[in-house]
């Protein structure tokens, strides 16, 4: 479906729409995308239980927006948190703004109450279930320790001082959603405490949220949870992988195109912490005919 939808855009966005309703909203985030990108590009278009809508105007697939929209209105906005994270794994401020321009227009609403940003610019492809390889175990599973959760092989260690200035940068981006209380907290992804406090020291709007992944650092370091008391900042942990989509899987889906951003919205029902809504949405591009 996408080299007819896209044919005349350099740019593109694509929604799965809420994935819970088709049953793949309790997986890996990886096989969650891919599943949920391959409904939406690849089914038949007349058939009634996935409903694709195509914005030529701006270059859009959006599966199910209706139904979307219907577990969005159900409740009250101010009964219903919504929470989002962007994956991206290069610099880019324009990716920043088109992410949370994308998130808002979609979900038609003025505001989401958190965004948390997950920047890997040396990420490396992981094996995953998606493409017929072996997830590797945690380290906890294996009785070893994770050399991520060594303070040398850090996300400061492994990105530099050029990394750290990047992240600034970028977080500066999601800044003026937050200044214009489009977005009410910000969140930071996989950081080592020095990375952390870097960022903090430099941000107009403290973050307020840190996430950490356990696949790879089976305990939280002390410095790090120390940081986050003393700051005030709640500390979660994920499992989603660095890279949460390999470029040579992306292009079966959509041939010509990479993903520049992705992002994983969901939305919950707050008297009761139900998840009600769950969705993926990514923006890509092709190279331009100068390259």
């Amino acid at each position: 479906m996408i080299p007819t939808v896209t044919k005349n855009y350099q740019n593109v966005v694509i929604s799965t729409g809420n994935i819970i309703n088709n049953e793949l909203g309790q997986r890996k985030s990886n096989e969650e995308l891919y599943d949920g990108l391959k409904i939406t590009l690849h089914s038949d278009p007349n058939a009634e239980r996935v409903v694709v809508e195509i914005d030529k105007l701006h270059g859009r697939v959006l599966c199910a927006t209706q139904e979307l929209s219907n577990k969005l209105t159900e409740n009250g906005r101010n009964e219903i948190s919504i929470g989002a994270k962007i994956f991206l794994n290069k610099k880019s401020t324009e990716c920043i703004n088109e992410a949370v321009e994308a998130l808002l227009n979609i979900l038609n609403v003025s505001h989401v109450d958190n965004v948390v940003l997950a920047y890997h610019p040396n990420a490396s492809s992981v094996a995953n279930a998606t493409t017929g390889t072996t997830t590797p175990k945690s380290p906890c599973s294996e009785g070893i320790t994770s050399p991520t959760s060594d303070p040398g092989n850090g996300w400061s260690q492994r990105n530099g001082d050029q990394g750290v200035a990047e992240l600034k940068m970028l977080y500066k981006g999601l800044e003026q959603y937050a200044l214009k209380q489009q977005i009410k907290q910000l969140g930071i992804a996989d950081l080592d405490a020095k990375a952390l406090q870097e960022l903090y020291k430099s941000a107009q709007v403290a973050p307020t949220i840190a996430q950490v992944n356990l696949a790879a650092c089976c305990v939280v370091p002390a410095d790090l949870q120390e940081f986050c008391k003393e700051h005030e900042l709640v500390l979660n942990t994920h499992s989603d992988p660095e890279l949460l989509l390999p470029a040579e899987q992306f292009s079966c889906l959509a041939p010509g195109y990479t993903i520049d951003w992705s992002l994983r919205y969901q939305v919950h029902v707050r008297c009761r912490g139900v998840l009600t809504a769950k969705g993926y949405i990514v923006g890509a591009s092709k190279p331009s005919a100068n390259n």
